[in-house]
């Protein structure tokens, strides 16, 4: 509160007042709302300008010490008014003071706040909806050429779209490969050829079954003495040559 008062019980501005009050360190039968009024008209005449704020803090804090001193002065037996307020004690008049001088400071600061808000929604411009009419042309038309009919087939094919139905096969158990079937094909090859590189019988086909059984031919025939191995290095490619005038292969009962 920009408007100062000066007693003998207080010396100071509105919000000064208001805590002391609510402090209880200043008794509200010491302040004089008699003085308090005059030095307010002498500050109003010297106004070029009335402060509404001012004015208005000013109107409440007087009235409400005004009604207090006023209920303590009539008496209480035939006074008429409302028994709550005629009975009010000091220590219940000072209450009252504080609740009406805290709820006015609430009004007060939410006006504020409702001010403050309105000068900032003063500064914002509503932009219109949509784009500016020269960018309007510039949209695809995504339903250029759709029909009912045509979207209603392809909602019906999508309907009708079965789901991809994935078959498990870890229960069905591999075939082997027959050692006697792949000694044979490959004794038969190096016949041809005379001689073939491991690398070349597998062909690129690193399955470990078929890399197995392919050494194991090998080793069969190595046994039978019909062909002759060869390494150069350690892991390195096994050269296998075809022995001439080693005979037929056969395979009794015990091997087959």
């Amino acid at each position: 509160m920009a408007f100062n008062v000066k007693t003998e019980a207080f010396e100071g501005p509105f919000d000064l007042l208001l805590y002391l009050v609510s402090r209880k360190r200043v008794d509200i039968g010491a302040i004089s709302i008699n003085e308090i009024a005059d030095q307010y008209l002498a500050e109003v005449s010297r106004m070029q300008m009335l402060d509404l704020d001012v004015a208005s803090d000013f109107l409440l804090v007087a009235s409400t010490l005004l009604e207090i001193k006023a209920q303590s002065l009539i008496p209480r037996e035939h006074d008429g008014l409302d028994e709550e307020i005629a009975e009010l004690s000091t220590e219940d008049a000072r209450e009252m003071l504080i609740g009406r001088l805290v709820t006015y400071k609430q009004y007060k600061n939410a006006s504020d706040a409702l001010y403050r808000r309105y000068l900032d929604e003063g500064r914002l411009h509503v932009r219109p909806f949509g784009p500016d009419p020269s960018f309007l042309g510039l949209m695809p038309d995504f339903l250029a050429g759709v029909t009912i009919d045509a979207l209603g087939m392809l909602a019906a094919n999508a309907m009708a779209r079965r789901e991809i139905f994935l078959l498990e096969s870890e229960h069905i158990a591999a075939k082997p490969i027959p050692v006697e079937v792949h000694v044979r094909a490959i004794h038969a090859r190096i016949r041809d050829k005379k001689s073939l590189s491991f690398s070349q019988l597998v062909a690129g086909d690193t399955r470990p079954a078929l890399v197995v059984v392919t050494f194991l031919a090998i080793l069969e025939l190595y046994k039978r003495q019909m062909v002759r191995l060869e390494q150069a290095s350690q892991f390195g490619d096994i050269e296998i040559r075809y022995i001439e005038g080693s005979g037929n292969l056969t395979f009794d009962e015990e091997d087959e």
